[in-house]
């Protein structure tokens, strides 16, 4: 089992969501409940997204807490959670785009996917990479740690935010930093460079069986 939902509950008022639903508060964060291929072989779908929440507040992330780990225990499914605070202003006003557009051309396909299609799009205005850390790269984690905090200009002192463990690794929590001079100095020390994402997902919590 992985639990990262104490870690994000602060790492989200870190980012300004605040305790108590608010009507001017403008940020949010997604979390997604996601079946994934590699848990469940047998079945015909690789991926698919079973539910999405939109949390506003530290109240309503408690709210849905329960039934997120209740769906994941019961389908066998994975939490994940928008590293970016996202903007509700630019969620609708793309929205309503979408919708424009696609009336415009007559093309009326599951227009009720549009809003979650929006969201994915939207990287919130302080951006946030995850670094993806695989069981492979677990031996070298420090080296990396130490590269992206020292080797790579950024305009933060410590780029590195936090570290969330996954199921297989962990995913460090960035600000942005000089990708070339980090894969060049990864090279150095005989370092394959990790993966960056650039607006991605975490992982929030999972209760799959071990194999």
């Amino acid at each position: 089992m992985v639990d990262n939902i104490e870690v994000m509950r602060g790492y989200m008022r870190d980012l300004g969501i605040p305790e108590n639903q608010q009507y001017r508060n403008d940020l949010y964060f997604d979390v997604q409940l996601i079946r994934r291929g590699k848990d469940h072989p047998t079945l015909a779908a690789a991926n698919y997204t079973f539910k999405s929440y939109y949390i506003d507040s530290i109240e309503l992330f408690d709210r849905y807490i329960d039934e997120i780990k209740q769906c994941c225990d019961m389908f066998g499914l994975r939490a994940y959670i928008s590293v970016n605070a996202k903007s509700k202003l630019e969620l609708s006003k793309k929205t309503l785009l979408k919708y424009a557009e696609m009336v415009t051309l007559e093309e009326y396909k599951k227009p009720w996917r549009f809003c979650d299609s929006v969201n994915g799009s939207l990287s919130g205005e302080e951006k946030r990479w995850v670094v993806d850390i695989d069981k492979e790269d677990i031996v070298n984690m420090s080296s990396i740690m130490d590269i992206i905090n020292n080797f790579c200009e950024s305009e933060y002192d410590n780029p590195i935010i936090c570290y969330i463990p996954t199921r297989t690794g962990y995913h460090l929590i960035t600000h942005p930093f000089n990708t070339y001079r980090f894969e060049h100095k990864c090279q150095e020390r005989g370092i394959t460079p990790p993966g960056i994402k650039k607006n991605h997902i975490t992982l929030l919590y999972e209760n799959l069986p071990v194999k």
